[in-house]
């Protein structure tokens, strides 16, 4: 579901801290925090639940959540299984 326009995009209180650091790399567990363009070029380490997964934004990131890039499940593999 998309939130409405009249509230604006939700970044969370402790991102917007990070506005101006030197350091290129940020620790958060929002995950439902908008990526916003002060945020390029950065390395944002994202909680899944278990431990921090690093991803690197760029451009084509912009607008999309910081959960998006962090998953929380592992991919299913499924094996074939020999007939005896």
């Amino acid at each position: 579901m998309v939130r409405s326009i009249w509230k604006g995009v939700y970044i969370a209180k402790e991102l917007k801290d990070y506005n101006n650091i030197k350091n290129n790399s940020i620790i958060t567990k929002e995950r439902s925090s908008v990526i916003l363009p002060y945020l390029l070029g950065k390395l944002v380490y994202t909680y899944n639940g278990k431990n921090y997964v690093g991803t690197y934004i760029t451009r084509k990131m912009l607008g999309r959540k910081l959960g998006e890039y962090s998953l929380t499940k592992k991919p299913a593999k499924f094996v074939k299984k020999n007939k005896k």
